[in-house]
């Protein structure tokens, strides 16, 4: 339907308009396909071996496990494709000016609002990648479960999103009222967005809206806006008189009253962890081990973890790779041949917290104060204080006792693990030896923390002709997992902080445009001044938290073609983990309202760093190149 309107609109294209306005309400948007691939997945290799079983009396059986596929591919593999985007949208935001002059509607006095405008962000859509792969990008040896429509007929798979979760979206991602009582003095109330960072990329002071990566994450046409969760708040905003020649003074504050969204890492992160997801994140498990994973307590890391139904350890060092069947082996049979036999479990991970719950007792609140300074040809400057919800801490349950698994029978194996005999999560494969179920059960600490920031921007038009921008911000609270010998909790809270310097400058180069190039650079520097010692992220437990990690970008954006053609080319590299990626977008207006887009992504350097904490080295299996059409209403 999106392609029929779109063709018919290319025939008409002097008569339609980009904003269609009726007296004082006015609509603008576009309707919009985009399809995309990844290359560097690669190929299953043939190298897997089978479960070998052993009867060492004629009652027993144990088992010594097989190997499944490994995997080849990597940045410079072009010979596998696959299918990652095939999504048709719809951007519809309409503006209705319902106060003018104290007067709603031209008829009722309002008394205190003097001007008011209501907005709306509509953006539904469809991507039918999940519709003609019913297992996604998962390989076969995961054991993965095909889609089904909804939550209700999810195959009884717990946290596994289902197909009109992952595929379908009917989003009204904004609304919000605008009021303004005085020239100085105005509310915003609804479901909105703050941006008061000046930086571009790994904000330190873009706290309060979570990044949403779980719909197509950063890649390609996404705007960064369509990435942020918007929230509902109040936020009042006051603009004060100059004084003590300072300038532009003004106050802003908003209050969240329950509206909890997310609460991980830095700034609030939610990511897609279904492996069958083209945009699974591809977050790894305890270093370069690839039969073991840290998050499910001492006992796990110490076993081989994630084993297919046929009782094979598969390649899942990393979400991507991830068996939602997976099973645990326990070696408790004889060694044959200098290898243990044993039997398999099933494995589930259980967290007894529950998130906030979304009332007034857990309101989040944040606070501005901006002003130009009387520095050089002046310093803008905004200090920032909130306190919200967006870093928790997970525990394993040391306290725990075998009763808070609901498993008839468990009893514990490690602290905060617990083994339940003769109970099954799925049914056993016939000829694979399965004694039951083990659990791993953990604690969530979601709290309201504490963000300090400061950021602004200096126009120095006397030597450089560079627009300077700064963003720094302080976290007294932020959780990472750490071993047994720092927390006997394996997690511990920390401090964190992020120091961003970016600069913007037009430059006129004649060889590439006869236009100006924008050019921006920035460079980003994360400090943890106590780090704990040998610290790892909380959300994968892998690889490590250095003290210092510096990350740094250089972007060119051009207009080509009488300006017909913007094209934007980027660069950005991790300096500790020599990783990066290279990225272009191009949109050409063919007419007044349609439009062509290519855009490509590609992640280069040294692959399968355990110690990269942006997982650049992990995407070179999920290379993007991606084609959009756009028609404009």
């Amino acid at each position: 339907m999106v392609a029929a309107v779109a063709a018919i609109g290319t025939l008409w294209t002097s008569v339609a308009m980009a904003t269609i306005t009726q007296g004082d309400f006015s609509v603008f948007g576009f309707f919009e396909t985009r399809e995309a691939g990844h290359w560097g997945e690669g190929s299953a290799s043939r190298d897997s071996t089978s479960t070998t079983l052993i009867h060492p009396t004629p009652t027993s059986t144990f088992a010594i496990p097989g190997k499944s596929f490994g995997y080849t591919g990597g940045s410079f593999d072009f010979n596998h494709w696959d299918l990652a985007e095939q999504r048709n949208l719809a951007d519809v935001r309409p503006d209705y000016h319902m106060i003018k002059n104290y007067k709603m509607l031209g008829r009722f006095d309002t008394l205190i609002i003097k001007d008011a405008d209501f907005f709306a962000y509509y953006r539904p859509w469809y991507d039918s990648v999940g519709s003609i792969k019913n297992i996604g990008r998962a390989e076969p040896n995961t054991d993965a479960t095909p889609y089904s429509m909804n939550h209700s007929s999810n195959n009884g798979l717990t946290g596994v999103p289902s197909l009109q979760n992952s595929y379908f979206k009917n989003d009204l991602r904004e609304w919000y009222a605008q009021l303004n009582f005085t020239d100085n003095l105005s509310a915003r109330i609804g479901k909105q967005q703050v941006i008061w960072s000046e930086a571009d990329a790994l904000s330190g002071t873009e706290v309060t809206n979570p990044v949403n990566a779980t719909w197509h994450g950063v890649y390609g046409a996404e705007a960064a806006e369509d990435v942020r969760t918007n929230l509902r708040m109040i936020k009042l905003n006051y603009i004060l008189p100059d004084f003590l020649k300072t300038a532009n003074n003004e106050v802003e504050a908003f209050i969240i009253p329950g509206d909890y969204e997310a609460s991980t890492l830095t700034s609030g992160l939610l990511t897609q962890a279904d492996p069958r997801n083209p945009y699974v994140v591809p977050a790894t498990f305890d270093g370069a081990c690839t039969t073991c994973n840290a998050t499910t307590a001492p006992f796990a890391s110490a076993f081989p973890v994630n084993i297919n139904q046929e009782g094979q350890i598969i390649n899942a060092s990393e979400i991507p790779n991830w068996d939602a069947k997976g099973m645990i082996f326990i070696p408790i049979g004889p060694v044959v041949k200098g290898k243990a036999s044993g039997q398999f479990y099933d494995f589930y991970s259980k967290d007894l917290s529950r998130t906030p719950s979304n009332s007034l007792e857990n309101s989040e609140f944040g606070a501005r104060y901006s002003s130009l300074l009387p520095i050089g040809n002046g310093l803008q400057a905004s200090f920032i204080y909130l306190y919200e919800f967006r870093s928790a801490l997970t525990k394993t349950c040391y306290a725990c006792t075998g009763a808070v698994t609901g498993l008839p029978g468990a009893f514990a194996i490690a602290p905060g693990t617990f083994l339940a005999p003769g109970t099954f999560l799925n049914r056993p494969r016939r000829g694979v030896p399965v004694g039951g179920t083990v659990e791993a059960v953990s604690t969530t600490d979601y709290r309201r923390n504490h963000f300090i920031g400061l950021t602004g921007t200096y126009y120095d038009k006397d030597l450089t002709d560079i627009v300077y921008r700064y963003d720094i911000l302080y976290q007294p609270k932020i959780g990472v997992a750490v071993p047994a010998f720092v927390n006997p909790n394996e997690e511990q809270w920390t401090e964190f902080t992020r120091w961003i310097i970016a600069g913007d400058r037009p430059t006129y180069i004649p060889w590439i445009s006869k236009q100006h190039t924008f050019i921006t650079a920035q460079f980003t520097e994360t400090w943890y001044p106590d780090r704990p010692t040998d610290a790892v992220p909380q959300i994968t437990t892998s690889g490590k938290v250095r003290e210092l990690s510096s990350l740094a970008f250089i972007n060119f954006t051009n207009w080509l073609m009488n300006g017909q053609l913007t094209a934007g080319n980027l660069l950005l590299w991790d300096i500790d983990d020599n990783v990066g990626e290279l990225a272009t977008t191009n949109v050409y207006r063919y007419s007044r309202n349609v439009l062509f887009g290519v855009n490509a992504q590609w992640f280069i350097g040294r692959s399968g760093r355990y110690t990269d904490p942006y997982l650049l080295s992990r995407q070179q299996r999920f290379n993007e190149l991606e084609f959009t059409f756009t028609y404009e209403i």
